[in-house]
């Protein structure tokens, strides 16, 4: 009787131990998946608002490196435009020098850039004929030619040249003329030319006809020409 009694008691202590066990495992699984499940929701979350975060970062960069490159297009243009053409051509960087041109009653103007950089000009050179005497001793402005000007551009050291036409007095009692007063198209800054030996002897303008017409510049561009 006592050796059944104990193997009864033996029975219902293991049978206890058993169900224990498996209450204990199953509760550490559902802990461990609910944990492992957590961790992986965040994890999911977590890489998905720092992709956004850098999609948005790099379509920003992305827009704003569009925007300046486009500026930067924008400014090369412009100065490449400016660079092309330089600026205006002054009287303080332009050696002025006359002679004749080989035709009669014609003078040749020459204007040569000493500055460092290219210069433009575009139209017609304002000339007026000086006497001998300076200041005060002045003819007639010249009347400008019917003729289309073009731009003209300069480099350092090279020329441009203008054509000057007079019709010569034929009654003896016309003024003469040694010099010319050239202030470059646009500017309102001359330079007095001497004409070297060459004179220009005009009657008083009739008011109908100028004694004095000037070409726009550009005759000859380049140096040597």
């Amino acid at each position: 009787m006592r050796v059944k009694k104990m193997s009864a008691l033996a029975v219902v202590v293991a049978a206890a131990g058993l169900s224990l066990t498996a209450c204990n495992s199953s509760d550490g699984s559902s802990a461990s998946a609910n944990t492992s499940a957590s961790a992986s929701a965040s994890s999911s979350t977590t890489a998905g608002a720092s992709t956004g975060g850098q999609g948005s970062a790099s379509g920003s960069s992305s827009g704003s490196s569009g925007s300046t490159g486009s500026n930067k297009g924008s400014g090369s243009t412009a100065q490449a435009q400016s660079s092309a053409s330089g600026s205006r051509c002054k009287a303080d960087h332009l050696a002025l020098s006359a002679t004749a041109s080989g035709t009669k009653d014609e003078i040749v103007v020459n204007m040569k850039n000493t500055g460092s950089s290219k210069c433009s000009m575009h139209g017609f050179p304002g000339v007026q004929l000086v006497g001998p005497d300076g200041l005060g001793d002045n003819g007639p402005d010249a009347a400008r030619a019917d003729a289309t000007a073009s731009p003209v551009t300069v480099g350092p050291g090279e020329e441009t040249r203008f054509l000057l036409h007079y019709s010569p007095d034929t009654s003896g009692s016309g003024k003469t003329y040694t010099r010319l007063l050239v202030t470059p198209p646009n500017e309102k800054v001359g330079e007095i030319v001497n004409l070297k030996g060459v004179t220009i002897t005009v009657a008083a303008a009739s008011g109908t006809v100028p004694d004095v017409i000037v070409d726009p510049v550009g005759y000859h561009v380049g140096s040597g020409k």
